[in-house]
């Protein structure tokens, strides 16, 4: 096959790269314009902008009026708020209009007679005032004809005596929740619609009502509420204290207008609390007269939150076409700051808009799903771009090297002799080879050895290593082009199948086994062609190569037949042996083993004890840690380190390193 016909035309080429990114992009912002992703954006991404703002002040001349659990005890009335006679409200109204209110809004439903003397009261009083907005109630009626859900919705005027003597009369129902508010109605449907009652008191002290009218036509039917901040943000007030001191609240109620309901902390009969961003640990929910003042104080400085699906639909086009163009331009780690710088520019942006003009943009979409997505397609096509380059050496060397030793190579057209790169190393050795060859033929080792590299070799290329070199009984491979923080995951599977290959030969040859040890290390490594001549050798060369032999090497001493260097170890699912010095080694190396089955976690605490008294110089104590635990479970790594403490004891100008490193000189 020609090298022609291994790629694709650039054209496809680009497609397959650029197509699931494209597509995933229109199907995020796509998702925006339906009710589950503007849900989503408004549960979430709408209540961190709240909780990152904080409280802001709400307009001045805005109050109300809380009727709570207090009340009835000072008016020595029912507890129930239903049994009330009216005369009490008559008497609120004229307090109210004696401290100059501009406008007086109830937010309870006086929908029948009670008491005429009361009721009266409370009529005279409303129609001196000339002031008085009544709630009307709201009512929807869901019935099915032919198959076919026919939704109605109405209004219930207040009880007609009431609505005659009151100076507009509004609803204020809040568009369909469960617990937790973010909407309020602008204009309540009905027929015909009617203006709710934020809007209605609005419209009420309008110095011109037509040009306020317009004003509020030109918004959306239902208004996202900007909270000003915990329940009772807005100026609240006690009925109880009104009508005790009204003079204490004269130039808060001079002008203002007053939304009067029940607003108390603990409310047994009635569904009056909400959930808000700002409700508080305490439990206090808003209430449904607090919500209605803050609706009309929304609209009352114009402050409700925007937003436009058609610019959150470009918004989001926008943000996945730079979050997807830098995590292709630079190097991974260059992609993942730039990703970053991007994220974090987009959501200054956001809540720079969200604070200053109310604006709301779409922040979870952009920053939770696109970000996340561009920094893997960048992955992703560095991946591609790799196997690109690992198929050019394959044509280049295929025919003098094997193409499973250069799987994980890479480089670019030309092809440089050598290549330094980062790797992982693994070194093992034969125990018992020695003894093998002295007591077997010639033939029977062939045949024995043959089937050993068998067992070592196969599971090494399976998982993408390369044979660097094969001399004796000992091998030496490599995993080129690892990630530095991939190194176990990338190497652990390939150690627990080469251990079991192992273990599977050893069953085979009962009579001839050859426990093996292994070593691990990482770091740089020169990978390419060494020799001279007319022979050269695909192998690697660098200090790794010697260290994970001397590590290698270190099972002796320590018992073990697995050690991982520090640089490519798991340190959170790995046993820590402590650091070593090994011959010929200028800087300490911190080992690791495989967990056994038999070192149950109380040992590895107390192991790691024991490891700690050592750095602090206390070898006494450092000894008998080990001493009890290799009486427990026979450890080799104790018994070694029983005989350093041993040593070390008999050193009498030892007084305790500040850190403790074992002296592995003959490894």
């Amino acid at each position: 096959m020609s090298e022609q016909t291994r790629y694709r035309p650039p054209l496809r080429q680009h497609l397959k790269m650029w197509l699931p990114p494209l597509l995933l992009s229109l199907l995020l912002a796509l998702g925006l314009m339906t009710p589950v992703g503007q849900s989503m954006e408004e549960g979430f991404g709408l209540d961190t902008l709240f909780h990152l703002r904080g409280e802001r002040a709400p307009p001045p001349k805005v109050a109300v009026i809380a009727i709570t659990e207090n009340t009835a005890a000072y008016l020595q009335v029912p507890a129930r708020l239903t049994e009330w006679p009216r005369s009490v409200y008559g008497e609120l109204v004229d307090t109210l209009d004696a401290q100059q209110v501009g406008l007086i809004a109830f937010d309870i439903y006086f929908r029948e007679a009670r008491d005429p003397a009361a009721d009266a009261r409370f009529a005279d009083a409303m129609t001196r005032s000339g002031k008085v907005a009544l709630f009307a109630f709201s009512m929807r009626r869901i019935t099915n004809v032919d198959g076919r859900r026919i939704v109605a919705d109405s209004i219930s005027e207040p009880l007609p005596l009431f609505a005659s003597a009151a100076a507009t009369t509004a609803p204020f129902a809040l568009p369909k929740v469960s617990s937790k508010i973010s909407r309020f109605w602008l204009l309540q449907p009905a027929n015909p619609p009617r203006w709710a009652m934020p809007a209605a008191a609005l419209l009420q002290r309008a110095p011109d009502r037509e040009d306020s009218i317009a004003r509020l036509q030109e918004l959306r039917p239902s208004q996202l509420y900007n909270f000003y901040g915990p329940p009772r943000s807005i100026p609240t007030i006690f009925m109880e204290h009104l009508l005790a001191r009204p003079d204490d609240y004269a130039d808060l109620l001079r002008d203002a207008t007053v939304f009067i309901g029940y607003a108390a902390e603990y409310q047994p009969d009635q569904r009056d609390g909400f959930y808000t961003p700002f409700t508080p640990d305490t439990g206090l929910d808003i209430s449904g007269v607090e919500l209605a003042a803050t609706a009309y104080a929304n609209l009352q400085e114009n402050s409700a939150v925007r937003y436009h699906l058609g610019v959150w639909f470009i918004a989001t086009l926008f943000y996945a076409a730079l979050a997807f163009a830098l995590s292709n331009i630079a190097s991974p780690g260059r992609g993942l700051l730039l990703l970053c710088l991007l994220a974090a520019g987009y959501m200054t942006l956001a809540y720079a808009l969200f604070v200053q003009s109310y604006v709301w943009l779409p922040w979870m979409t952009p920053i939770l799903a696109l970000t996340p997505a561009a920094a893997l397609h960048g992955v992703w096509r560095r991946v591609q771009i790799i196997d690109q380059q690992k198929r050019r050496l394959e044509l280049a060397f295929g025919r003098y090297i094997p193409a499973h030793e250069i799987k994980r190579l890479a480089s670019q057209p030309g092809l440089p002799q050598q290549q330094k790169l980062f790797g992982v190393c693994l070194a093992t050795d034969a125990a018992g080879y020695t003894a093998l060859s002295e007591n077997v033929s010639p033939e029977r080792l062939s045949q024995i050895m043959d089937s050993y590299y068998q067992a070592v070799l196969t599971p090494i290329r399976q998982h993408g290593g390369i044979i660097s070199d094969v001399a004796g009984d000992g091998v030496i491979a490599l995993w080129p082009h690892i990630p530095t923080d991939k190194t176990w995951t990338t190497i652990e599977p390939a150690l627990k199948a080469l251990r079991a290959s192992i273990d599977l030969f050893n069953q085979q040859y009962p009579d001839s086994p050859l426990p093996t040890r292994i070593g691990l290390h990482a770091g740089e490594v020169v990978l390419g062609h060494f020799g001279a001549s007319d022979h050269f050798e695909y192998r690697a060369m660098g200090d790794i190569v010697n260290t994970t032999s001397r590590i290698e090497n270190a099972n002796k001493l320590l018992g073990t037949d697995t050690l991982i260097s520090e640089a490519c170890a798991d340190t959170h699912s790995l046993r820590a042996l402590g650091r070593f010095l090994l011959q010929g080694k200028l800087h300490p190396v911190a080992l690791f083993s495989l967990m056994q089955d038999n070192w149950s976690h109380d040992n590895e605490l107390a192991f790691r004890q024991a490891l700690r008294c050592l750095d602090l110089g206390d070898i006494a104590q450092a000894r008998v840690i080990f001493a009890r635990l290799h009486e427990n479970s026979a450890d080799s790594v104790c018994k070694f380190y029983l005989r350093q403490c041993d040593a070390i004891s008999s050193q009498s100008t030892y007084k305790g390193p500040p850190e403790f490193v074992s002296q592995l000189s003959k490894a």
